[in-house]
């Protein structure tokens, strides 16, 4: 008769309420949604246009060509989507991001030297550095600028590539005797399609 009693006993339903139910579904959602949900938001509220793939609407800008940041891609060197050619030693206009290089650099900091990428990546998950489009900028002899990471800037300088493969974290192209100023959103639309 014992052993009945017991049967009985642990063969009951454990019931929960309808209310109960609700409120740990409601619970699990909060928990697990919450931190999903602000990573999106991190990630969407910090993005910035990629410019890689981006065509300049005239390839030329005054005396210098618009930097089309495909023509940098070893797999098309220097040739844009557009079919033009950017010779070594060419005078360019570049638009792109503000990046520290392999020291770090404090915001607000004023700078000669900095890198260039076509992307700026998020607070979240840094920028791609592909060798290919990460561009070495040296601003003229006495020429600074402030330097404020991920910021939209032009440059225009004089465009070399490396000679040879080297590390991938390092800049396969150098603008020399560069000159720079902050830029705008507007800076896209205005130049690129």
């Amino acid at each position: 008769m014992g052993r009945q009693a017991k049967s009985k006993k642990s063969k009951k339903k454990v019931s929960i309420s309808r209310a109960d139910s609700i409120r740990v579904l409601l619970l699990v959602i909060v928990v697990a949604g919450v931190p999903i949900l602000g990573t999106v938001f991190v990630t969407t509220s910090t993005s910035e246009p990629g410019l890689s793939e981006l065509i300049p609407i005239r390839p030329r800008a005054g005396e210098y060509l618009v930097l089309d940041w495909s023509a940098l891609l070893q797999n098309r060197p220097r040739v844009s989507k557009t079919g033009m050619v950017i010779p070594a030693g060419a005078e360019v206009q570049a638009l792109g991001y503000m990046m520290d290089g392999d020291r770090s650099i404090g915001k607000n900091q004023w700078v000669q030297d900095f890198i260039l990428l076509p992307e700026a990546g998020t607070l979240l998950h840094p920028a791609h550095r592909i060798r290919d489009q990460t561009i070495a900028v040296h601003l003229a002899e006495g020429t600074r600028i402030q330097f404020s990471p991920r910021t939209l800037v032009w440059v225009w300088g004089n465009l070399q590539a490396s000679a040879g493969l080297g590390p991938p974290s390092e800049a396969r192209y150098t603008l020399g005797r560069a000159r720079a100023k902050p830029a705008g959103k507007a800076d896209i639309q205005g130049y690129f399609k």
